[in-house]
């Protein structure tokens, strides 16, 4: 009888389409001036003679499809603003494609009167919130970001891109991947004068944008949508820089060039500098992920000079190995860097679209700092510290290759490919001098416990291959699909380490122990996951749909990491305590059922999967061990949103996921690289589960320009990967290793109770007087990070109170500002030893100016004050870095300008960072880029139509094109993404 069944599901699968007799009716419905899509428009289909109803609204990219039986019926195309389009259509027995719908707008001429308003700076269409340029009037010579800051509820810092309190993880133009997947990429190198919309949207993956069907998998995204004439032709710019100084001459090349014609379009960009414009991207990061498990040496797993704090640094999980921690900032210190990037998309025919990009980047990184750490313990009833002075180099290589590429067969079939490659390399050095001590302060006196000089060599290689497929099937039946899917990964690394070391324990007063570590390590990783995925969607109604999907994951990581003793005469010595020989292998098998209603404002989705995990480790080294695990989760999801109308909506989103430990934290084997900090692995570790549940409410008003964006979320972890450390009070032995007094030993282990909450709200409203708008922000965090301190269970709790203002103007083009405030203050509070509770206040506010004094002549001002109280003594700090230069435009034209730059005019450029552990709370001061002047030439290429302006473009003499690269009108960036990095 099941096998009866079964072949009765499957016939029922493969006919019902027959039997349907429906075909679809497809198009894209855009506006008539710029051919951008009118994202949320509403598509009907009346059917005559009975007046029945379909419809469906357009999707990111203004396209639709409406499955319809045979008949005759008048489509209605209607849109908040726009004439409606109303047309016959007949449907035989076979797809009908209407292309391109445009639409008007809905005003009226009035003969002799002409009315002069001001652009509504945004209106909400459905999901998406969508920005007019024309509202926001920037700088002759500003680019993307200059642009998009000033619109409400997007900051940038540090070169990445929140909007509405999300951190943007993609812009497209005009609905394409542009530079693969890198924002920084695409804002930096395109011009403002090229934008006509900005729209702000949550991207669903392309398997829920297929179905229609709202999985919850989304990623915050910018759409760019240019204006018509600037997608025929070419344009870019060419920056060349030169400043004498007395440590090192400074210097400056960059160029862009973009051609595009139609959904043709070309660009290369390349730069070398040595005033710290760093990388495109962060994939050039596998150097520092590499070195931070090195213990505090060279590389700091990208701490930036101008973060405030309250993150927590860089390897508190899985010792360094995970790159999430290190996506924020850039790496720490100066670097030199030589890059080059292409990028290529294209339509072939009506069926396959095409995107790809080739990076690649050298980096010469040179990095010292210092840093003062305070533990969360008592030893001998005094605060237990921490000293580090380091110093390091390294270069770093990479080749990073993307493609996407999908094809559509017919209108029921596509196929979407997206290969991924990226090739590094990366040598470092780094020398460490780090103390523990006893007391708030150390005086290097009686209260040492132990000291630490080592020296640290590392060569690293890795490659990763990853591939995505997705094949789609839309049945006749609308909203019935079918899909598959597989995704691969092949990680493969290498690495050679040396490690030369002196240990001093100072207990044992007035003589000290003197230990010395030579030792060559060589690391050798591959790493595959397979995940198959299966899903079909089957509507129930009109307004409800069912999703069944299935998904197998395997993951099987090799490790084998070899260590020796280097002895006199170039002999080595195998030392099995710290060798490792690890194999993981980790399946998953899920099963779900979603169910999804959706009625004129208000949709909802419900569901839930059942996943079986497991896990098993093998170790040769140190110890023979295996272990299997297994688990069994129930992961429930459920969204909810409802429009109270197009210009307001409330979005509720909740889902579950597991998570698997890495390699490097399962790895039993010990890190001596710094020996006052000895870390290792724990094979005993289980998955985390994970809660995450966000409420959104959006609202605009196109008629006063007034919008409101509130954010209100959290996450909560069971099974988190947490830290156990242990301060040892005498010398400990460990793997072999003897860790001094003072010194501390860290391992991973799973706890409960970790939770973050957040709120965010961001209200903007126009300033006519100042012909300005006002954006203002409030902000509360609260987080709980639990960790054992020496046998004790300490629950660090951060809360986070912030408030923020930026005021930017809309005079003109010749008179540009923004001035922006933002402050916060920071708690750090723990169960354990509440006399290390701490607070601290910072506060940077900020004026950029770009001002046309006269025609040709153009005036660049950036005054950044930075405050931070409550820190360390001797951290704490109040300096204002001041940038500015005074250009001349030149040709014809003026499509050149020399202008005379100079960084940091007072000489305050500093770096300070502050982060919060369960364990510890310390105070980081990076080097970072110091006062310089420079003289620089730009020259703006532009060929539109002809050579002729854009026809949509200004004719001022004085209106040219962004840069390519950089920030604006040429000017190098800060140093180092310190507090002055502002810049950049």
């Amino acid at each position: 009888m099941m096998r009866k069944g079964i072949v009765f599901l499957l016939f029922w699968l493969l006919t019902a389409p027959v039997f349907a007799q429906t075909y679809p009716v497809s198009g894209r419905v855009v506006d008539i001036t710029d051919q951008s899509p009118l994202i949320g428009a509403n598509v009907l289909l009346i059917r005559l003679p009975d007046s029945v109803k379909t419809g469906t609204a357009v999707d990111p990219n203004g396209r639709f499809e409406i499955p319809t039986a045979p008949g005759r019926y008048v489509l209605t195309v209607s849109f908040l603003g726009y004439q409606t389009l109303r047309r016959p259509v007949e449907v035989a027995a076979a797809p009908v494609a209407l292309g391109s719908l445009t639409l008007a707008t809905d005003q009226v001429k009035l003969k002799g009167v002409e009315v002069v308003g001001q652009a509504a700076s945004s209106v909400q269409k459905g999901d998406t919130t969508q920005y007019d340029s024309r509202a926001f009037k920037t700088n002759p010579d500003a680019n993307a970001q200059d642009l998009i800051t000033k619109m409400p509820g997007v900051v940038v810092t540090d070169g990445k891109v929140q909007a509405q309190g999300e951190q943007v993880q993609r812009v497209l133009v005009d609905g394409k991947e542009f530079f693969g997947s890198d924002p920084d990429a695409v804002l930096k190198n395109l011009p403002a004068e090229a934008i006509d919309k900005i729209q702000v949207y949550d991207r669903r993956s392309d398997q829920s944008a297929f179905t229609g069907f709202n999985d919850g998998n989304t990623e915050k995204t910018i759409n760019i949508v240019t204006k018509p004439s600037f997608r025929n032709g070419q344009f870019g710019r060419i920056v060349a820089g030169y400043g004498p100084d007395q440590d090192r001459d400074k210097y400056r090349v960059s160029g862009n060039i973009n051609s595009f014609k139609g959904a043709r379009r070309f660009s290369i960009v390349a730069q070398s500098n040595n005033v710290n414009e760093q990388n495109f991207g962060t994939d050039d990061l596998l150097g520092v992920i590499g070195t931070s498990a090195q213990g505090g040496g060279g590389a700091r797993g990208g701490q930036g000079g101008n973060r405030g704090g309250g993150g927590n640094r860089g390897g508190q999980q899985g010792g360094g190995g995970n790159a999430g921690n290190f996506l924020v900032n850039q790496a720490s210190g100066i670097s030199t860097t030589h890059a080059l990037g292409l990028n290529y998309s294209n339509t072939f025919g009506k069926k396959t679209e095409a995107q790809a990009s080739y990076f690649f980047n050298l980096s010469d990184n040179a990095s010292n700092s210092t840093t003062n750490r305070l533990y969360n313990v008592l030893t001998r009833g005094r605060t237990l510290g921490y000293d580090e002075v380091s110093d390091g180099s390294a270069r770093n290589i990479n080749n990073r290759f993307n493609l996407r590429l999908e094809h559509k067969f017919d209108s029921l079939n596509s196929i979407l490919w997206q290969p991924r490659f990226t090739m590094q390399r990366n040598t470092s050095k780094s020398n460490l001098d780090g103390r523990t001590y006893l007391g708030a302060f150390s005086d290097f006196g009686d209260s040492t416990q132990s000291a630490n000089l080592s020296r640290y060599n590392s060569a690293q290689n890795g490659i990763t291959l990853t591939n995505q497929i997705l094949y789609r099937h839309r049945f006749l039946k609308r909203g019935r699909t079918f899909s598959l899917g597989l995704n691969t990964t092949y990680n493969d690394r290498d690495a050679d380490n040396y490690l030369y070391s002196d240990n001093y324990d100072y207990t044992s007063r007035p003589e000290f122990t003197l230990s010395q570590t030579s030792q060559y390590s060589r690391l050798d990783q591959i790493g595959w996951t397979w995940n198959g995925s299966a899903n079909y969607t089957e509507p129930l109604s009109l307004k409800s749909q069912l999703q069944l999907n299935y998904t197998i994951n395997y993951a099987p990581n090799d490790s084998d990491k070899k260590t020796f003793n280097l002895l006199p005469g170039e002999q080595r010595e195998l030392n099995e305590d710290l060798s490792n020989v690890f194999t993981s292998r980790y399946t998953t098998n899920s099963g779900g059922l979603t169910y999804r209603y959706q009625f004129e404002k208000l949709e909802w989705a419900v569901g839930t999967s059942l996943q079986h995990a497991q896990l098993h480790n093998e170790q040769e080294f140190p110890r023979t061990a295996t272990t299997d695990r297994p688990f069994w989760s129930v992961l429930p999801n459920a969204t909810v949103q409802y429009k109270f109308s197009r210009q307001q909506n409330l979005r509720l989103n909740y889902q579950t996921r597991t998570q698997n430990p890495s390699i490097s934290q399962l790895q039993e084997v010990v890190n001596n690289s710094n020996q006052l900090q000895i870390r290792t692995g724990n094979p005993d570790l289980a998955q985390e589960y994970t809660h995450n549940l966000f409420l959104r409410y959006s609202s605009s008003q196109p008629e006063t320009s007034r919008s409101f964006f509130a954010l209100v979320g959290g996450s909560y972890t069971d099974n988190s990967i947490a830290n156990s450390t242990t301060v040892v009070r005498e010398p400990t032995e460990i793997g072999g290793v003897i860790v001094p007094a003072g010194g501390t030993i860290i391992r991973p282990i799973n706890l409960n109770k970790q939770y973050s909450l957040r709120t965010f709200g961001n209200y903007t409203l126009p300033l006519k007087t100042l012909k300005s708008n006002l954006n203002l922000n409030a902000s509360a965090t609260f987080s709980q990070t639990p960790g054992f301190v020496n046998g004790l269970l300490n629950y660090n709790r951060a809360p986070n109170f912030g408030l923020g203002a930026v005021l930017s103007s809309n005079i003109s083009p010749e008179l540009d500002f923004t001035l922006s405030s933002n402050s916060s203050q920071t708690y750090a509070r723990n169960t354990v030893q509440s006399q290390s509770n701490s607070q601290y206040f910072r506060q940077n506010t900020s004026l950029r100016l770009n001002w046309i004094l006269v025609k040709g002549v153009t005036f660049q001002s950036d005054v950044n004050h930075v405050a931070f109280r409550g820190l360390t003594a001797g951290y704490n700090q109040n300096f204002v870095l001041w940038n500015a230069s005074l250009g001349k435009k030149v040709f014809a034209k003026q499509q050149g300008e020399i202008k005379v730059f100079a960084f940091d005019l007072l000489g305050q450029n500093n770096s300070i960072q502050r982060n919060i552990t369960d364990a510890y709370t310390e105070d980081v001061r990076t080097n970072i880029l110091q006062r310089y002047f420079m003289l620089m030439f730009t020259y703006n290429l532009r060929n539109f139509g002809g050579g002729g302006a854009p026809a949509d473009a200004p004719r001022d003499g004085n209106r040219q094109f962004g840069p390519p690269g950089g920030a604006p009108g040429g000017r190098p960036p800060g140093g180092g993404g310190g507090p002055g990095g502002f810049g950049g």
